[in-house]
């Protein structure tokens, strides 16, 4: 397995060649971009430009182990609004080549929502109808997903939207597309049960996985913390990737110590490196 840390674990507006050269320098063997709204990396950035910022983190001994995106918190395939679902998907294609241009094969997207992570009391559309919208989405989305080489990898998050590994299996399995498959978060799900149990029954669909920990104990968002230092089962966890036969990245994406004024980021990365290695030899 490859360590692997998310970009939005460092301050805003942070340059990724900057990010990367510590990164690397830390020990990661990768790092997962992100694609944002505007900046370096956007959704309107060109095949040129992605092509060169990719050349330019690799020079640096680094892979790419995917293209993140939260774009999709507010543009959803479940959206009750048609406009909104349709920018969605074409936030999707723009994401999938975006993906292809810097040379990975995965894409991050958020399936769909029936609550948003900021206000889990705000219904925005009924469970079943978001499960249709999802299916629509991605079964249309799989052909452009598969003309490119970039997996749709749906992640499991705080959206009140496929709580069960099994609701997730299903979703995935009627898809029928080996480009639509999982993205496992560790963190995302210990507010509702145990990652291993995921990993078991979700087995090989899992494409890419992040590392996150949480106190199950404090059940809201600032449950979320260092890893190991919240419930995850790590020797547990391990256990069943291996059995699921991941050997992929394990991209940390989680909170930090680094505030927006922070310029020298090595005893943050160091510390970050040390809890994935014991992550690592936990079996």
């Amino acid at each position: 397995m490859i360590k692997s840390i998310n970009a939005w674990a460092f301050p805003p507006g942070s340059r990724l060649t900057d990010i990367a050269r510590a990164v690397r320098a830390a020990g990661f063997g990768a790092l997962e971009v992100t694609l944002e709204a505007s900046g370096e990396l956007a959704v309107t950035t060109d095949e040129y430009s992605c092509r060169r910022l990719a050349d330019d983190i690799r020079a640096t001994g680094l892979q790419i182990a995917s293209l993140g995106c939260g774009l999709f918190w507010e543009s959803h395939y479940t959206s009750p609004d048609p406009k909104v679902r349709q920018k969605a998907r074409d936030l999707t294609i723009a994401g999938l080549d975006r993906a292809r241009w810097i040379g990975t094969d995965a894409l991050l997207v958020v399936p769909g929502a029936v609550t948003h992570w900021s206000d889990p009391t705000g219904r925005i559309i009924g469970y079943a109808e978001a499960m249709d919208l999802a299916f629509e989405a991605l079964r249309a989305l799989a052909p452009e997903a598969e003309k490119r080489g970039v997996v749709i990898a749906i992640e499991n998050v705080w959206n009140s939207f496929l709580l069960s590994p099994l609701e997730m299996r299903d979703l995935i399995d009627r898809v029928g597309s080996p480009f639509v498959q999982v993205y496992f978060d560790t963190g995302n799900v210990l507010k509702f049960g145990f990652p291993q149990d995921w990993i078991d029954i979700l087995g090989r669909r899992i494409r890419r996985v992040h590392l996150k920990d949480f106190k199950t104990p404090v059940g809201n968002i600032t449950g979320f913390c260092k890893l190991g230092e919240g419930s995850a089962d790590w020797p547990a966890i391990m256990a069943a990737l291996k059995r699921a036969g991941y050997d992929g990245p394990l991209t940390y994406e989680g909170p930090g110590d680094l505030s927006d004024k922070d310029t020298d980021w090595t005893a943050y990365l160091a510390d970050v490196s040390r809890r994935i290695d014991r992550i690592l030899t936990a079996i």
